[in-house]
């Protein structure tokens, strides 16, 4: 009797099917730092959902979920929108971008009896074929794949980041046509002991927005001229089996923060930075984390000197320009 192996079929994943796709999530996300440990109702929520949650404003036209499916498992997934992401809210309406948020492919010891590197590559490339014809038909021209701006859900710290161990789908991207474009670090900082502030010059008011779980903080010099942003959020205790010996308190996640340039070699940063690790601290956080480019290189003197580690990581995004 010749072997053979199951046909692969793609299709969009309904609600329905969330038990599925937690099977194929879960182990992996269990091993991501900073990410919110799945079951059914938060795949239902952050996922399957018409409109899930996202720490970044997007505004998408068309929202995907397909499932790779061979022998009645799932064992693939991806996570992708037509629209724009918190970077292109401004373009019109029919210049959509396209969005990669999530790619799942088969992991070893999920598959027996056969190669998971050739099953993962077939995988990756059967979902990025299917999601290419669906970017075609919407008019998308450029997609952008794992950017921070594209509004990753909430249960991986709100940073759409492709962790850079996962090989599979970094091979899978570049064999479809994409181009690393950005390399991220993860920085933490334990939380505990409040820091002196001081006020590096005077007329300087801080502003306090939102709520305790997603505040935002403005600077203004006499009330009138902007200085300083930031954003707190909370975010998932630690996961993975070292980290979450380490550490199993709320997070406390920095997605944004940003001083304007002529403000800039002023001490406004380090101000705000400690601000924002008070307030982390007072409201019980364990870690403060954040994500970084790799080319912001005086931000990460000041995070460095602040006390920010470099946790073992990276992050990449990817793009790539339609041809129709």
């Amino acid at each position: 009797m010749i072997p053979f192996a199951p046909a692969l079929t793609v299709q969009p994943l309904q609600m329905a099917q969330s038990a599925a796709l937690l099977r194929l999530l879960g182990p992996q996300m269990a091993a991501t730092p900073y990410s919110l440990p799945l079951d059914e109702e938060t795949v239902r929520r952050e996922i399957l959902a018409d409109a899930p949650p996202t720490v970044y404003p997007v505004r998408w036209q068309r929202h995907l979920r397909l499932g790779a499916w061979r022998g009645g498992a799932l064992v693939g997934f991806l996570d992708a929108a037509a629209g724009h992401d918190s970077e292109s809210l401004d373009l019109p309406e029919y210049q959509p971008l396209g969005l990669i948020r999530f790619l799942a492919l088969p992991e070893p010891g999920a598959i027996t009896g056969e190669l998971v590197g050739e099953l993962a590559g077939e995988v990756g490339a059967a979902l990025l074929e299917t999601v290419q014809r669906f970017w075609e038909q919407t008019g998308v021209g450029f997609v952008k794949a794992f950017h921070l701006s594209t509004g990753y859900p909430s249960f991986q710290a709100g940073a759409g980041l492709l962790p850079g161990d996962w090989g599979q789908q970094v091979r899978a991207l570049t064999a479809a046509g994409f181009h690393l474009r950005e390399r991220y670090y993860c920085l933490y900082r334990p939380l505990g002991e409040p820091q002196e502030e001081v006020t590096p010059a005077a007329d300087l008011s801080l502003v306090y927005r939102g709520t305790c779980h997603d505040r935002r903080y403005e600077i203004y010099y006499r009330r009138v001229e902007w200085v300083a942003r930031a954003r707190l959020v909370a975010a998932p205790p630690v996961m993975g089996e070292a980290a979450r010996q380490a550490q199993t308190e709320p997070v406390a996640y920095l997605p944004d923060i940003f001083v304007d340039p002529k403000w800039r070699r002023q001490d406004v940063g380090k101000w705000l930075l400690r601000r924002l690790i008070n307030d982390a601290t007072m409201q019980g956080y364990g870690q403060m984390v954040l994500h970084l480019a790799h080319h912001h290189h005086a931000a990460m003197n000041l995070f460095v000197q602040q006390g920010f580690q470099e946790l073992s990581y990276r992050g990449y995004s990817l793009d790539k320009v339609l041809t129709h």
